[in-house]
């Protein structure tokens, strides 16, 4: 998961829609929600299946993400992809499935800092067919909260609340979640280091389907492409007998190299960002793997 700047969102609309403006979107979707403030659940659940109007800033949120799944980073042509609401609109669960909004987070539902783009493996539930009575959750409308304190209807800030489940318009949220060289996922932190950071981590691995059989072997190729570079550098530095110079050169193009997997437009960048926060660690073996992180992406 790679952190999303929404403050981005504005812009981008406006430079992929010459003939409107964001504003004009804003003031639609503002319309759209004065017409539901009265009605009732079911008849609002009407309403937005005829009148799904964050539709139009699909091109835009995947601009955003470099056309890529916000959740797990995987290329906008792996799978159905649709604008899902961070806050169910609907109904919100917690973890357990017991409802704490019957009628959702409804006055969001037009609201563009709640949309996010999501892959249909993340916001459908499904089963891995890869793995024989292995369950894989998609998000639906489950949103676990880590206390009792919930928003209420027009506060559209809810930061009295503390969510369970990472966001990626969070730059924080997205460092707890990290991959190994499988391309398994897991929490960065363990129970005892971070109790809360861990939780955040187990649901939203399992809630957006993180595990899949599918995203995870993509995971693993990149790794291994990783690897593959690093190893070639590495080999070069140690048995050709190379002059400094020569050196120098070899580990700009292994940084180059890496460097371009992490940009916004290729997939499971992350992933490249844990390889080399790994291989960094082995300071005997790879001591000139760490400044990369001062030019990465």
């Amino acid at each position: 998961m790679r952190y999303i700047d929404i403050s981005e969102l504005e812009e981008t609309f406006n430079r992929l829609n010459p003939n409107t403006s964001f504003q004009n979107w804003v003031n639609d979707a503002n319309q759209h929600l004065q017409n539901i403030e009265a009605l009732s659940p079911q008849q609002r659940s009407t309403y937005w299946r005829t009148n799904n109007y964050w539709r139009n800033l699909y091109s835009t949120l995947s601009e955003l993400s470099g056309h890529k799944c916000w959740y797990s980073e995987a290329p906008e042509n792996s799978s159905e992809w649709e604008i899902e609401h961070y806050r169910p609109k609907a109904q919100s669960k917690n973890e357990d499935g017991v409802i704490i909004r019957g009628d959702g987070y409804w006055w969001l539902s037009y609201f563009w800092k709640n949309f996010r783009l999501a892959g249909s493996l993340v916001n459908k539930l499904r089963k891995d067919r890869f793995e024989n009575g292995q369950e894989v959750f998609g998000k639906g409308n489950f949103f676990p909260l880590l206390d009792a304190f919930i928003s209420q209807p027009q506060d559209f800030l809810c930061n009295n609340e503390s969510p369970l489940l990472i966001d990626p318009v969070n730059p924080n949220d997205v460092t707890l979640i990290s991959f190994d060289s499988n391309g398994d996922v897991y929490p960065t932190y363990g129970l005892n280091d971070n109790l809360i950071n861990n939780r955040k981590a187990v649901l939203s691995i399992k809630f957006y389907g993180l595990d899949h059989t599918p995203i995870q072997r993509s995971r693993n190729k990149v790794w291994q492409k990783c690897e593959t570079i690093v190893d070639i550098t590495n080999n070069y530095i140690k048995f050709h007998n190379p002059t400094p110079v020569q050196i120098n050169t070899k580990i700009s193009e292994c940084f180059i190299q890496l460097v371009a997997l992490t940009r916004k437009n290729e997939p499971y960048t992350m992933v490249v960002k844990c390889f080399i926060k790994e291989k960094s660690k082995d300071k005997n073996n790879y001591p000139w793997l760490e400044n990369i992180n001062l030019v990465m992406q």
